[in-house]
This record gives structure tokens, sequence and C-alpha cells, in this order.
């Protein structure tokens, strides 16, 4: 029943406002808004430049929400423009986080042991 309401749901907005609600899911109304605004400026003709107006844009509202890789790529960069926050973090930066982390956790662990000198190995023996 509820797969039947979503789709009936989904079946009465035009592409481009699908888009928009999907883009800006969870957001509040001026999130929403920024996010109309900012698509407004990405939904262009390539050759004029102009935006797309009717069936074109349509078209190209359509073709982005349908596409897993467009819609998230979409959804992401609208948080990045408006709200200047990365959805996530890269692998090669989440592997360097964890490792600066690793380091800290360990440079504390060194620093609370009693008896214990910072430093490297005693050659003294």
């Amino acid at each position: 029943m509820s797969l039947l309401l979503a789709v009936g749901l989904g079946g009465c907005a035009s592409p481009c406002e699908r888009l928009s609600q999907g883009v800006c899911a969870g957001g509040d109304a001026d999130y929403c808004a920024a996010v109309d605004a900012w698509l407004a400026t990405r939904l262009v003709d390539p050759a004029t430049k102009e935006p797309l107006v009717g069936e074109a844009r349509d078209q190209m509202c359509g073709a982005i929400y349908d596409n897993v890789e467009m819609f998230y790529a979409y959804q992401f960069k609208a948080k990045q423009k408006i709200l200047g926050e990365p959805d996530f973090i890269l692998a090669s930066q989440k592997k360097a986080q964890e490792e600066a982390e690793a380091y800290e956790e360990a440079s504390k662990k060194i620093n609370e042991e009693p008896g214990e000198s910072p430093g490297g190995a005693n050659m003294s023996d």
C-alpha cells in the first residue's frame, strides 16, 4: 500500500519538483529554497548557458533524478555549496585521519604511564 502511495505521489510532481525535493530531503524550508535557486543555476543549456525551460528542463531533471550516481552527486554538491559541509570523507583522507587519531591516542598513553620515559630506547644497559 505504501509503495502505491509513494508512486502515486511521485507521479503528481514534475521531474524538477521531484529532483528538488530529493536533493533537499531532510532540509528545512530555507535550505529547500536555496536548493531550488542553486538547481536553477545548474540546469542550463551547455551551448547558450541560458537556463533550461519546458521539456528540456524536465528531461534533464528526470535524467538526474533517475541516475543514482548523478542524484547523489547533486545532493552532495548542494550540501557543499549551500551549507559548506561535505557529506563524506574520501578513503585516502579517512586513512590519514585514522592514523592521526591512532598516533594521538598512543601519545596520550605514553604520557600517562608513570615511570616511563617518553623518549626512545634506553641504550645504557
